[in-house]
C-alpha cells in the first residue's frame, strides 16, 4: 500500500516531448526518436514493424517481462522471474530450485498460480476524457478522487463492452496525458523448464548486481486457454496459446560495439526529485528500509536453516528481499558517489535565484519551496506508513487485513470501491489466500508480527498507530516489548488464519457476520488495515498536490538545466536502445562487456553460491561446447552488457538485435548505475544481459532438452 502511495507522491511530468539517448520510450511515441539514427546503429526493422509485430510477441508478467519464442505458446524469461513458480512446486523430496525442471510433454508442465501474461492490444488516448472532469475550484483532495473515480469507470467500461480485454488507464508525465491500455490477459501460466539453481542463479546474492556475472538466469513457462482461445483460469481442459507472432533466437556472434534494442515493462523511475526530496528520500527512507529488509531476512534464514522443508518455503521471499535490500544498498551507495543531494540542493539555489532576476517565470516561483512543504509532511508519517505496510509480509495478518477490508468493500457498489477490490481483482485475492498455504509458517508469522510490533514501540508515542495503542497501551518500549510477546502468542495460539478452508470462509462473510467471529488476529489485522486506509485517505490532499505542483516543478528545471525531457518508467511497455559496451567503475579498470564458462569454472568454490553442476564442469573440461563456442571470446559465451536504460520490470525483457531476433535476456543492472533510477550517470549505467548462445548450450548440452530446442525458431 505505502509503494503506491509513494510512487503517487513522486510522479515526474514533462512536457517537452524531446527524448534523451537514456529515455525509456513508450511504443506510441516512437517517432519522436530520430529513425535515421537508430539505422545507422543496426536497426533494420520499421517503427510499425515494432509496434504491429514485434511488441506482440512481448508480455508483461506481472513484476517481469516475458515473450513468446514459438507458435505453441512457449514463453521464455528469467529463472527469478519463474522463481515463484519453481518455488511453488517444490518440495523438499522434489527441489525444483536445487534440481532443475523439465518437462518434456505438455501433460507434464506444472501449473504456476499468480501469474498472468498480458499481451498489449491497442493503446488509446483518454486525456480529454479525464480531464473534463477537473476544475480549478476543486480541492487537490477532490482533484485526485475524480482522477481514480474516472479512471475506474473507463476500465470497468471498457472491460463490459471488449470480450477477454483487461483494461488499464496509466497517467503520463505525471497527468499530463493518460492511455488506455487494452491488453489480452492469459491466466493460466505453467512451468515448462528451469535449470538448477546453480546455473539460474551462479553467484547468488554476491553476485546480484555485480560485473562480471556468469548467471544463466533464464526459464521457459507456457500460456493456456480455453479450446476457443479464450483466457480460462488452470484447467486439465486447456490447450496451449497460439500467439500471433514470437520471437526467432538467434545464435550468430556478437561483438563489441553491436546494435540492442530492447522491449519490455520498466516499473518505475523517479529523475526529478528536487533537492530535499532526494535529501529524505537518501537519509531517511532507505536506512529504515535496509533495516527492516535485513532483519526480516535473518528471521527468514533462521527458520529456512531447520530443516529442508521450511528452507523450500522461504526461498521465495529472502531471494525477493535479498535483491530489493541490495537494491537500495546500490542507489545509496550511487547516490553518495555522485554526491546527488549537493547536486539538487545547489541545483534548485540557482534556480531560486534565476526566477528572482527574470520576471517571465514568476508562475514557477513557489513550485519548489511547495514541492518541499509537501515532502516535510510526507516525512513527517513516512516511517510510520513504512512499519504498517510492511508489516502484510506477515502472510496470516496480511490475510487477516484483506478479508476485513473485503467484508467493508463489498457493500459498495463496484464502482464506489477501492480499486484494489473491484469485482475484476478478487478472483487474485482468493487465490492468493489458497496459494499463500504452500509457504505458510505460522511460527515464522508469529516472530516476524512480533518484530513489527516491536519497531512501533521504539517510535515516539505520538508517532505510534492508534491500533497499536488499543491493543497494547502505552508506555516505554522495554514495558510494551513484554506485553507485545505475550498477547501475539496469544493470538496465534486461537486463530484459525493459519487454515485456507477458514480463510475462504472468512472472505464469504458478511461484515456483521465477520465481527461476529472469535478470532482477535483477524480484529486485530482489520483495525490495522482500516488505520492504514485512513491514513492513505488522508494523503490523498497531498497527492493531488504533487500532481498540481509537480509540472511547474519539472518545466522550470528543465527550462534552467535545458535538458530533454521523457516519461519516467510506469509498468508499460517501452523501447531502449544501445549498444554493446564495456565501463570503467573506478580508476585503472576497465570492464569487458563479455564473460565465458570460463569465468564461471574460475569462480569454482564447491559451495553456494559458487557450485557449479559437475555435468557442466565435465562439459567445460572435455571442450564440449558444440556450436556455441566463440572463437573471438575463445569460449562459450554467458553474459555481457549494453548501455540500455533499464529498471526493475525489465527482468526477462527480450533484448534485440536489429532484425528482432532475441540475443539475450536483461536480467540485471550493474551496481554502479541502480541509482540511475534517480540519477541517470550514463557512463555507469549498464544493463546485463544473459547471452541467447548459453541458453541454447545449457539447453543442449547440460539438459539434453531436444524437444524444447526443436520448438524454438533458431538462426544462424
Amino acid at each position: 500500500m505505502l509503494k503506491k502511495i509513494l510512487i503517487i507522491f513522486v510522479l515526474v511530468i514533462g512536457f517537452n516531448t524531446v527524448f534523451a539517448d537514456e529515455g525509456m520510450f513508450p511504443l506510441n511515441e516512437l517517432n519522436h526518436i530520430d529513425y535515421n539514427k537508430l539505422k545507422k546503429m543496426g536497426l533494420n526493422l520499421s517503427y510499425d514493424q515494432i509496434r504491429n509485430d514485434i511488441s506482440k510477441a512481448v508480455v508483461s508478467l506481472g513484476g517481469g517481462t516475458g515473450s513468446f519464442v514459438s507458435e505453441d505458446g512457449l514463453i521464455i524469461t528469467n529463472h527469478h522471474v519463474a522463481y515463484r513458480a519453481i518455488q511453488y512446486n517444490s518440495s523438499a523430496k522434489h527441489n525444483y530450485i536445487k534440481e532443475g525442471f523439465y518437462a518434456d510433454s505438455f501433460e507434464k508442465e506444472l501449473p504456476a498460480p499468480g501469474y498472468y501474461a498480458d499481451i498489449v492490444l491497442d493503446i488509446v488516448d483518454v486525456t480529454k476524457r479525464i480531464k473534463s472532469k477537473l476544475n480549478d475550484k476543486m480541492t487537490d483532495k477532490e482533484r485526485y478522487q475524480a482522477i481514480e473515480d474516472e479512471i475506474k469507470k473507463i476500465e470497468k467500461e471498457t472491460e463490459s463492452k471488449e470480450k477477454n480485454i483487461r483494461a488499464s488507464v496509466v497517467a503520463f508525465y505525471g497527468g499530463k496525458q493518460f492511455l488506455l491500455f487494452k491488453k489480452f490477459r492469459i491466466q493460466d501460466i505453467r512451468l515448462v523448464y528451469a535449470p538448477p539453481e546453480s546455473i539460474g542463479a551462479f553467484g547468488g546474492d554476491i553476485d546480484n548486481f555485480e560485473w562480471p556475472r556468469h548467471d544463466g538466469d533464464f526459464s521457459f513457462l507456457r500460456a493456456y486457454v480455453d479450446k476457443n482461445g479464450n483466457p480460462a483460469p488452470y484447467s486439465k481442459d486447456n490447450v496451449p496459446y497460439h500467439p500471433k507472432h514470437f520471437l526467432k533466437i538467434s545464435l550468430k556472434p556478437l561483438k563489441n560495439g553491436d546494435f540492442a534494442f530492447i522491449l519490455g515493462f520498466p516499473g518505475h523511475t523517479d529523475r526529478y526529485m528536487t533537492g530535499e526530496q532526494i535529501d529524505s528520500f537518501l537519509n531517511e527512507s532507505i536506512p529504515l528500509k535496509l533495516r527492516l529488509f535485513n532483519d526480516i531476512i535473518n528471521m527468514m534464514e533462521q527458520e529456512g536453516g531447520k530443516n529442508p522443508e521450511l528452507q523450500v518455503k522461504v526461498a521465495f521471499w529472502v531471494k525477493a528481499l535479498n535483491n530489493t535490500k541490495k537494491y537500495y544498498e546500490g542507489v545509496q551507495a550511487g547516490l553518495k558517489r555522485d554526491k546527488v543531494v549537493e547536486k539538487f540542493k545547489k541545483r534548485d539555489k540557482e534556480i531560486a535565484k534565476w526566477i528572482e532576476k527574470n520576471k517571465k517565470l514568476a508562475m514557477y516561483k513557489n513550485a519548489i519551496p511547495e514541492m518541499n512543504n509537501i515532502n516535510r509532511k510526507v516525512t513527517k508519517i513516512e516511517k510510520t506508513l513504512t512499519i504498517m505496510a510492511y508489516s502484510n509480509f506477515v502472510s496470516t495478518f496480511g490475510a487477516g487485513a484483506t478479508i476485513g477490508r473485503w467484508a467493508e468493500e463489498k457493500q459498495k457498489p463496484d464502482l464506489k470501491r477501492d480499486p484494489n477490490f473491484m469485482d475484476r481483482n478478487i478472483p487474485r485475492i482468493k487465490r492468493r489466500l489458497i496459494t499463500m498455504q504452500k509457504d505458510l509458517i505460522p511460527e515464522l508469522d508469529k516472530k516476524m508480527l512480533t518484530y513489527f510490533m516491536e519497531r512501533f514501540a521504539d517510535l515516539p508515542e505520538n508517532e505510534r498507530p492508534e491500533t497499536f495503542k488499543k491493543y497494547f497501551g502505552n508506555g516505554t518500549k522495554e514495558q510494551l516489548y513484554s506485553k507485545i510477546e505475550k498477547t501475539i502468542d496469544n493470538f496465534y495460539k486461537n486463530t484459525k488464519l493459519t487454515d485456507k478452508d477458514t480463510r475462504l470462509k472468512y472472505f464469504e462473510m458478511s461484515e456483521k457476520q465477520l465481527k461476529k467471529v472469535n478470532d482477535k488476529l483477524l480484529h486485530f489485522a482489520w483495525d490495522f488495515a482500516d488505520e492504514l486506509k485512513e491514513k492513505r485517505d488522508n494523503l490523498k490532499g497531498l497527492n493531488g498536490a504533487v500532481m498540481r505542483i509537480k509540472p511547474r516543478v519539472i518545466e522550470v528545471i528543465n527550462k534552467f538545466t535545458k535538458k530533454e525531457l521523457y516519461p519516467d518508467a510506469n509498468s508499460t511497455l517501452r523501447l531502449t536502445y544501445g549498444k554493446i559496451c564495456g565501463y570503467s567503475p573506478k580508476d585503472a579498470v576497465w570492464y569487458k562487456p563479455f564473460t565465458t564458462l570460463k569465468g564461471a569454472i574460475e569462480k569454482e568454490t564447491g559451495k553456494e553460491p559458487f557450485a557449479n553442476p559437475k555435468k557442466l564442469i565435465k562439459l567445460y573440461k572435455e571442450k564440449d561446447f558444440g556450436q556455441y563456442y566463440d572463437k573471438n571470446l575463445k569460449g562459450v559465451p554467458v553474459d555481457f552488457l549494453t548501455d540500455n536504460d533499464t529498471t526493475g520490470g525489465n527482468s526477462g525483457s527480450p533484448t534485440l538485435n536489429g532484425k528482432g531476433e532475441i540475443i539475450g535476456l536483461l536480467f540485471d543492472g550493474n551496481f554502479e548505475s541502480i541509482s540511475s533510477d534517480y540519477y541517470f550517470n550514463p557512463d555507469l549505467t549498464r544493463s546485463i544481459v544473459v547471452d541467447s548462445r548459453y541458453i541454447l548450450f545449457i539447453l543442449d548440452k547440460f539438459s539434453n532438452a531436444q524437444k524444447l530446442i526443436k520448438e524454438l525458431t533458431i538462426v544462424k
